[in-house]
C-alpha cells in the first residue's frame, strides 16, 4: 500500500494549517490602563508605548479611543488585536447610526457587546489578546467596566489592567 497517496493535496478544500491566522504569541503589546469614576465623570489613563518583547519599540501608540457619543475604550495587550476590536466597534456604531432613531449606544451596551465578542473568540480557541477598560457617561450615569481576554467582566468604581 502506498501511504504517500493518503496525503492531502496542497489545494484541498479543508485548507492547511498555514491558513489559520491566530495570535499565538503577542508581539507588539501595550501595558496597563487605569480608570476611575469621579464626581464629574470618568478618568482613564494609559501610556503610549508599544513594546516589542521587553524593548520599548514604538513611542506613539494610541491605546485609548473614544467612540460613539458616550464611550471611551482603553486596551492593554496585543496592538493588532486592539485594532481588530476597533474595527468591530466601528461597524457596531455605524449599524447603530443607520437606524437614525435618535438613540445611541451607551457604555453599558458597548461593554456587554465587548464581553460577548471576547467570550466568543475564547470559545473558538482564537482569543483576542487584550484586556479592555470601557468607561463613559450617558444621561448623567457614569459607567466603568473591564473585560479580560477570555470574556471575564465586571463593573466597578475603579479598574485597571
Amino acid at each position: 500500500m502506498n501511504f504517500m497517496a493518503l496525503k492531502q493535496p496542497e489545494n484541498s478544500l479543508l485548507g492547511s494549517e498555514s491558513d489559520s491566522q491566530r495570535t499565538l504569541y503577542p508581539y507588539v503589546t501595550g501595558t496597563s490602563v487605569a480608570a476611575l469614576k469621579y464626581k464629574d465623570g470618568i478618568l482613564m489613563a494609559a501610556d503610549m508605548g508599544g513594546s516589542y518583547g521587553s524593548t520599548l519599540r514604538y513611542k506613539s501608540v494610541e491605546r485609548m479611543k473614544p467612540f460613539g457619543k458616550h464611550s471611551l475604550l482603553g486596551a492593554s495587550g496585543e496592538i493588532s488585536d486592539f485594532q481588530e476590536i476597533l474595527h468591530y466597534l466601528d461597524e457596531l456604531i455605524l449599524y447603530d447610526n443607520m437606524w437614525d432613531d435618535g438613540n445611541s449606544l451607551g457604555p453599558k451596551e458597548v461593554h456587554n457587546y465587548l464581553t460577548r465578542v471576547m467570550y466568543n473568540r475564547r470559545n473558538k480557541f482564537n482569543p483576542l489578546w487584550n484586556s479592555l477598560v470601557l468607561g463613559g457617561v450617558k444621561n448623567g450615569n457614569k459607567y466603568l467596566g473591564t473585560v479580560s481576554m477570555i470574556g471575564v467582566n465586571f463593573e466597578d468604581n475603579h479598574v485597571a489592567t
